[in-house]
């Protein structure tokens, strides 16, 4: 049987093999940069006006469309304002959270038909005229999504974390 023998340190491989299990023990930091990844995303998605899956939005009620404030559609009068503004992605330990704390910020990822609670109609005011209803339904306009895309910029970022740990010290 052939055979090599290696002698000497090995404490260079060990150290960078040391780094590159630490990555995967504290990930805190990958979860940070991938954070930073999917929130910029998700803010171009918004001011593209589009899902996780490039469509289009669903059109504002030409009637509210009238009086509100802000750009387009998930934006308030300003980008610090409503759910583009409220927008954050915070990483803890093995755990990456990203979205809103806004209270509708589900109604408009997932959809809702309104109704009222103490009362038998909802009245509202929109472009300038004021509407009694049963119930209002608000169309699904998801803007949270892990898209193909984000997860090839997350891998992207990883291998730069790998590549780093990597270098000799």
């Amino acid at each position: 049987m052939a055979s090599i023998s290696l002698t000497g340190s090995f404490q260079p491989m060990r150290d960078t093999l040391e780094r590159i299990a630490g990555i995967g023990r504290n990930p805190e930091n990958v979860l940070k940069a991938v954070g930073h990844i999917v929130l910029t995303s998700t803010r171009h998605r918004i001011e593209q006006e589009v899902d996780p899956q490039g469509q289009p939005f669903k059109p504002l009620n030409p009637q509210y469309a009238l009086t509100k404030e802000g750009p387009g559609i998930l934006r308030g009068p300003n980008f610090n304002a409503g759910l583009y503004g409220s927008l954050t992605a915070q990483a803890s330990g093995p755990v990456l959270r990203w979205g809103s704390n806004k209270v509708y910020a589900a109604v408009h990822q997932f959809g809702a038909v309104i109704k009222p609670k103490n009362a038998k109609q909802l009245s509202f005011e929109m472009g300038g005229s004021l509407f009694h209803r049963g119930s209002v339904t608000v169309p699904a306009r998801p803007y949270l999504a892990f898209t193909s895309e984000d997860r090839e910029d997350v891998l992207t970022e990883l291998e730069g974390f790998l590549r780093r740990a990597m270098r000799p010290r």
